[in-house]
């Protein structure tokens, strides 16, 4: 577990509101959208101080703001000199406690794969507090997303696929992270 500060939780929460509002989400969920969006930013700050901890050699792509095409991975790190992508996936209480489940926007599934990276780790913000819940392999995310059903969000507005909770391996992600390449 990474806790972050409160000075940092803010700073987070503030550029969520920037870009909603500099990319105009009208007539959806603006308060649900920023809560995504500073939970994603907050998560990833999380993952990238434990990847500094673990001393690993890795990219992030940083706080981005803009259109879904532009975005790329969120962090490329080596493992035996070769880079391998990891994607984080932040999710909220619902999920974590009584669905336990890891949602997956319905688009990339279907028509954008080359963009899913090889590895995702599941992840819940308490406020600033990050919790790394587990990983699972893109191979085996695509199996479980090919498996799942189509559903609609009533308050993201979005299709999305759910891969259960217990698909994300927590030692796995501890394997992972000791076998990447140090700086």
């Amino acid at each position: 577990m990474i806790q972050l500060s409160n000075e940092e939780v803010a700073f987070f929460r503030q550029k969520a509101v920037e870009k909603i509002n500099a990319e105009g989400w009208e007539g959806r969920n603006v308060e649900q959208k920023v809560e995504n969006f500073a939970n994603c930013w907050i998560t990833e700050e999380a993952f990238k101080q434990l990847l500094i901890k673990q001393q690993a050699f890795f990219r992030h792509r940083g706080l981005y703001v803009g259109d879904a095409a532009g975005a790329g991975v969120d962090f490329e790190f080596k493992r035996n000199g070769a880079w391998i992508s990891m994607g984080i996936r932040s999710i909220d209480e619902d999920s974590l406690n009584k669905w336990k489940s890891v949602a997956y926007p319905e688009d990339r599934f279907l028509t954008e794969q080359q963009k899913i990276p090889d590895y995702v780790v599941a992840c819940h913000n308490d406020n600033g507090s990050v919790a790394f819940l587990g990983m699972i392999s893109k191979k085996e995310l695509l199996d479980e997303l090919g498996r799942s059903r189509r559903l609609r969000s009533r308050t993201n507005q979005e299709l999305f696929r759910t891969v259960p909770l217990d698909k994300f391996s927590k030692e796995k992600l501890i394997g992972l992270l000791e076998e990447l390449d140090k700086r």
